[in-house]
């Protein structure tokens, strides 16, 4: 795992709501996530220095921003800042928005063309922000925050306001900034399905804590943490690569921990990375593996675990290929053909539509 950019540990009290966390943000996406008004906001107007009485302490790298006796303001952290109402000049042009991202660097940065050319920026340049639809607007408001020439950029909810066709528009243009401009991210949202797909790592906050921070996939997978990440179904999240394309059957090999996959033909090249979800009730458990099916995707497994959940009905942690986790639901008449047990060597076959559409995702 790469060393962290930025380690924060820090308080701040308000009537009612007491802020108290203590995390860390390395390289690429890293999302801030919980229910609206856990805090989320606040955590990062503190590490912005927008927040006078936080208290604690923020080091990026070996420059503290925050410790005893010293609170840099916020024009000196060099974050940059998006917010969901993006804030834009009303009274400048959009080029002329892009200057006053540039004139307030500080250092290094990226070039005015590679950041509008990165979000498709130079038809509305003559633009004024009060024609804008709320898409165009918020890759304004990137595309200023990233001339600035950030360390760190903070995106507290950036597409909160816009509909789905918009939002999915503009996720793979935040997803290649840490990639193509260098520059980590902490981006906050309450929608999982933004943190499945953009993040690499998340900070889990409920009620003005922080419960813990790890690998999207590790706490996606670990049932201790379903019911604060919204009470979500059994499943497992898998980082996975394009292996092969086989373009005869219009099928795409994927390559994760778990074994190789084949799903419907993906738009991607070999090596992309996508990520998988898959919940317990897209799994089929049976001794044998079949010699002809429909369920394309047969992994050998492992039971790990048997945990009852009431009606008959048992949760089974399995293991598949190297050391990955997959759950698995069956009922009591199943569990009994099966003669399920702890270490009981079986076969798990993972229906294909889940892996066909809302449970791939590029990246």
């Amino acid at each position: 795992m790469t060393a962290p950019l930025l380690d924060f540990s820090l308080t701040l009290k308000r009537q009612g709501f007491t802020l108290a966390a203590t995390g860390e943000i390395h390289p690429g996406i890293t999302a801030l996530f919980g229910h609206s008004g856990c805090g989320k906001t606040t955590l990062l107007r503190c590490l912005a220095g927008l927040e006078s009485g936080c208290q604690g302490e923020v080091r990026y790298e070996d420059t503290p921003w925050l410790k005893p006796g010293l609170m840099l303001p916020a024009h000196r952290r060099g974050a940059g800042l998006v917010f969901q109402d993006t804030r834009l000049f009303q009274h400048l042009s959009v080029a002329e928005n892009l200057d006053y991202g540039l004139h307030r660097r500080r250092g290094e940065g990226p070039s005015h063309e590679e950041v509008t050319d990165a979000l498709a920026l130079a038809p509305l340049l003559d633009r004024a922000p009060a024609g804008l639809s709320g898409g165009e607007a918020q890759r304004v408001a990137l595309g200023r925050a990233l001339l600035a020439g950030p360390r760190l950029l903070l995106l507290d909810e950036p597409l909160a306001a816009l509909d789905y066709a918009r939002r999915r528009r503009i996720m793979p243009l935040i997803r290649a900034i840490p990639e193509r401009f260098d520059i980590p991210v902490l981006y906050v949202t309450h929608a999982r399905y933004e943190v499945m797909e953009l993040a690499d790592r998340v900070l889990l906050m409920d009620d003005g804590q922080l419960l813990t921070q790890g690998p999207v996939g590790t706490l996606f997978s670990d049932p201790a943490y379903w019911p604060a990440l919204g009470d979500i179904a059994p499943m497992v999240v898998w980082d996975a690569r394009v292996a092969a394309r086989d373009h005869d059957w219009g099928l795409t090999t994927l390559a994760t921990e778990a074994g190789r996959l084949r799903v419907e033909a993906l738009p991607l090249p070999r090596g992309a990375e996508v990520r998988l979800r898959v919940t317990a009730r897209d799994v089929v458990l049976v001794d044998e593996p079949p010699t002809a099916c429909g369920l394309v995707n047969t992994l050998p497994v492992v039971v790990r675990g048997l945990v009852p959940v009431g009606s008959g009905v048992t949760r089974v942690e399995l293991q598949a290929g190297n050391g990955a986790v997959l759950w698995a639901q069956v009922h009591a008449q199943a569990s009994a053909a099966l003669r399920l047990e702890i270490g009981r060597r079986l076969h798990a076959l993972i229906r294909p539509q889940v892996l066909m559409n809302q449970g791939v995702y590029s990246r």
